[in-house]
């Protein structure tokens, strides 16, 4: 029993640990400041002969350490008696105090080793998840984003105080440069579903883009481009898309200028986290019984709730508001507004 809840506790008994080495430090010093003023104040009256500071502190310290010198001064029988008593006493605290170190560096040892088997085993079961590389402004941002969707999420990072966020956070990390192929692999590229390339410079999502690339073909990457003149480069190197942080910037300063309500609906629709909404690209498989129909006909319409804002052919051309005697053909997609219970009832819907 006490070895499960230390499996599941571990944390709780590193702090008790640490607790119980603490205070047994406190009392040993607290011990050795009232033998100090025993052996100065008290033993000088008794024995006859002064003691000052420097041999109180000398007597105890040869007393706690168990050293073993000779007396500093000979000792009056009370001296004796508390010098007995004196040295099993911290020699017991000594002891608690050892024991409890040991304990706390030892468990924490082995709290470090649980935490990375756990992880080294979450990262090997992940599926069809999202890999972010960089858990700067922005990795951080796609991580809350990819999170509040409920998908899937591996960061790769080796900044230190970045990973103590995601320790804390519990978010699976790879601590690594997410350039080499090893620590990709590491974080389940062959597996994921998707890569967003957003380290701290072009040259190194470059790097990442390629890698990813090269190690699953058919994985849909986004990278983040900081200059204009490295978006061709990414594109080229197998970013599925590329996004400047200034020019999406400048285009929602635009936009809140201009058409503040349509920004303000944008940002409540896709940011906000209490409330239940969410658009999604629903793609539309081949063998799915709605291809060759009207939307309304088919029930994409009607089944779900979800509300279909347009349709995106094979070709990447976008037909918004779409007609009901739309038809779909392979290859489509969807692009649906609702909850996730209604867009989860879409996605069904379309592949049966």
């Amino acid at each position: 029993m006490n070895t499960k809840r230390r499996r599941l506790l571990p944390l709780e008994d590193l702090r008790r640990s640490a607790r119980g080495f603490w205070i047994a430090l406190f009392v040993l010093l607290g011990l050795l400041v009232v033998a100090i003023s025993f052996y100065v104040n008290v033993e000088s009256r008794l024995s006859g002969i002064p003691w000052t500071l420097v041999d109180g502190i000398y007597m105890a310290v040869l007393i706690i350490t168990t050293i073993g010198f000779t007396e500093v001064h000979a000792l009056s029988q009370p001296g004796r008696a508390f010098t007995t008593g004196f040295a099993i006493t911290g020699l017991v605290l000594l002891a608690l105090a050892a024991r409890s170190a040991a304990s706390f560096l030892v468990g924490q040892q082995l709290s470090e080793q649980a935490q990375l088997r756990r992880r080294l085993r979450t990262l090997n079961e992940m599926k069809d998840h999202y890999i972010v590389c960089g858990y700067g402004r922005m990795g951080r941002e796609a991580v809350q984003q990819l999170r509040r969707r409920g998908l899937p999420v591996v960061v790769i990072e080796q900044d230190p105080s970045a990973l103590d966020q995601l320790r804390e956070i519990g978010i699976p990390f790879v601590e690594g440069n997410a350039t080499q192929d090893e620590h990709l692999r590491a974080a389940g590229v062959e597996r994921a579903k998707g890569l967003i390339a957003a380290v701290g410079t072009d040259e190194d999502n470059l790097f990442v883009v390629l890698s990813a690339r090269l190690l699953k073909f058919d994985l849909h990457v986004v990278a983040r481009a900081g200059a204009e003149a490295t978006v061709d480069k990414l594109r080229r190197a197998g970013a599925n898309r590329v996004l400047s942080p200034f020019t999406v910037g400048g285009r929602q300063l635009a936009a809140a200028a201009a058409e503040p309500g349509v920004l303000d609906f944008l940002e409540m629709v896709l940011h906000k986290e209490e409330l239940d909404v969410e658009i999604a690209a629903v793609r539309v498989p081949n063998e799915s019984s709605a291809l060759g129909k009207g939307m309304l006909d088919s029930g994409v319409m009607r089944e779900g709730g979800a509300m279909i804002l347009a349709v995106t052919d094979h070709t990447g051309r976008i037909h918004t508001n779409p007609r009901p005697d739309t038809e779909l053909s392979p290859g489509d997609s969807l692009i649906a507004m609702g909850s996730r219970e209604q867009l989860a009832a879409l996605q069904g819907w379309v592949r049966s």
